[in-house]
């Protein structure tokens, strides 16, 4: 039976290869883009809002700094542990509240409703992806927002595909076991997260592609290129199709109805 992946030990290892990288900078960014006119300037009052699955605090530090009150809760104690860090350092203590929990345990009776949940790639380390988004789901407001990012099966074909590796794209081996390294254990068709939106009550407001292309280049150009050029491309091509597609994650941000 499979179980959910959490990421006691990793905390290191996800600030240097996720935070500490130009990928890291390219997701922050168009995340920050479809999320800017809901929490930024624009917002009429002070969102209440989770960070489920916040892991190392940066969009918990983000939101924080927008005027918001974010409680982020996350299973692994040593990202808990990190993400407190992290949050002290940017002087946040007071807008962000900690605690260590799992999607499954988080509840309305305990932690109330939010009106805004960012569920930013956990979606993808859940053995159950849709019954624990449906869970937290009962933790937002109705007419709330939800700001659902999770990893692509699409651009794990591709990236197998591109790399020869023939083999495990024929016997349809995608998704990891679990056991080692940062490879998901559910990765998830854009089409079929979508076919959900509506049977839990949600509206499509906007869909980007994150990383569309910059995961596809070679490594020495990856090594070279400037992320100051990168940037405005992978802005441009986050809304185009085929490129969302193929992005490595898909970011949807979506309405309670």
């Amino acid at each position: 039976m499979r179980k959910d992946r959490i990421f006691d030990g990793l905390a290191q290892r996800f600030q240097r290869s996720i935070y500490d990288d130009p990928r890291g900078m390219i997701r922050l960014a168009i995340l920050q883009d479809d999320l800017q006119a809901l929490v930024g300037d624009a917002a009429t009052r002070p969102l209440r809002i989770l960070d489920a699955g916040g892991g190392l605090g940066q969009m918990a530090i983000w939101l924080a700094q927008q005027g918001h009150q974010v409680v982020l809760a996350e299973p692994s104690s040593d990202m808990l542990q990190r993400a407190e860090v992290n949050i002290a350092a940017a002087g946040m203590q007071d807008a962000i509240q900690l605690h260590q929990s799992s999607v499954q345990d988080l509840n309305p009776n305990e932690y109330g409703t939010f009106d805004l949940i960012i569920f930013h790639a956990v979606l993808e380390w859940l053995a159950e992806p849709r019954a624990g988004l449906e869970h937290l789901l009962h933790c937002l407001k109705p007419g709330g927002w939800l700001s659902l990012m999770f990893f692509n099966h699409h651009s794990t074909v591709m990236r197998r595909l591109i790399a020869g590796d023939l083999d495990t794209v024929r016997r349809g081996n995608i998704a990891s076991d679990g056991k080692k390294g940062l490879a998901p254990i559910s990765p998830l068709k854009p089409d079929e997260v979508l076919s959900w939106l509506a049977p839990l009550g949600l509206a499509l407001d906007t869909w980007s592609g994150v990383r569309s292309f910059y995961d596809y280049m070679y490594r020495d150009v990856r090594k070279t290129v400037n992320i100051a050029e990168v940037l405005p491309l992978e802005r441009t091509y986050s809304r185009l199709e085929p490129w969302r597609s193929l992005a490595r994650y898909q970011h949807m941000l979506c309405r309670k109805t």
